[in-house]
């Protein structure tokens, strides 16, 4: 009952979402990569990957950036936010265009972005078929709604609820339900961009899925559904946003 309850006020926060949102740009955006101070320049140092990995971490070969994973059931996760950026990718944000920020709790990314699609798809259905790798290093894929619906029911078997069992057991500014991390999942409140706005950074995480939204809700192909994490409850949300906002990105193989 709770978690139908959370879903409703997810699906009502969604559509108010959607009601007050624009396309996402503002003069006031500056540099979207977020690696600047609003120039609009592009600054992509890649590195290496180091010639050792520490047991429970992977490398992305593109940049060299190491992520932990965790082994959850049958699946593989980042246990980190994606952090990946290269200058050809749309709508990707720091947090408060702080690069410490990216560091820390991983990039933005419009769902597009995330896809590795081109932007016109935040306006119509992409209609993708099977795992898209997307951002996500190799052989690693954008998390469909159903990989989403296993790994919450695996969390909520633990007895401790899902979002604690998800949570970072640091991070997080409120808690209702202290988090366990029992599945090493590490899920930090990264926060949104939402318009041209940063919200709720220490307080929420948002994820994006592979999978558009179909109902009525979004008849234009213009959202696509989410997963989130609330520090407040002991599960978790559901739900769809407009594909230009700016979202964590879990990547699983």
């Amino acid at each position: 009952m709770k978690k139908l309850m959370y879903l409703f006020v997810t699906a009502i926060s969604c559509i108010l979402v959607a009601c007050d949102s624009d396309s996402g740009t503002s003069a006031s955006e500056g540099n979207e990569n977020g690696n600047g101070s609003g120039s609009g320049s592009c600054t992509v140092e890649p590195k290496a990957c180091p010639e050792s990995l520490a047991e429970g971490t992977i490398c992305d070969s593109r940049d060299g950036s190491v992520y932990k994973v965790a082994k959850v059931g049958d699946m593989t996760w980042l246990a980190e936010n994606l952090r990946y950026y290269d200058c050809n990718m749309d709508k990707t944000w720091c947090y408060d265009n702080k690069q410490e920020n990216c560091e820390k709790y991983g990039r933005l990314y419009s769902w597009t972005a995330a896809m590795g699609l081109d932007k016109s798809f935040q306006k119509k259905f992409a209609d993708l078929k099977g795992p898209t790798q997307g951002a996500c290093p190799e052989g690693f894929h954008i998390p469909s709604e159903d990989e989403w619906f296993a790994l919450d029911s695996i969390a909520e078997a633990t007895g401790s609820g899902v979002s604690p069992t998800l949570r970072s057991t640091t991070g997080w500014e409120k808690s209702n339900y202290p988090a366990t991390d029992a599945l090493g999942f590490g899920a930090l409140p990264a926060g949104r961009k939402w318009s041209s706005i940063f919200k709720e950074l220490g307080e929420e995480a948002y994820f994006w899925k592979a999978d558009e939204d179909h109902t009525d809700v979004s008849g234009k192909g213009d959202h696509a559904l989410i997963y989130s994490l609330n520090s407040m409850f002991d599960f978790s949300g559901f739900g769809s946003l407009l594909k230009d906002e700016g979202l964590s990105v879990r990547c699983v193989k």
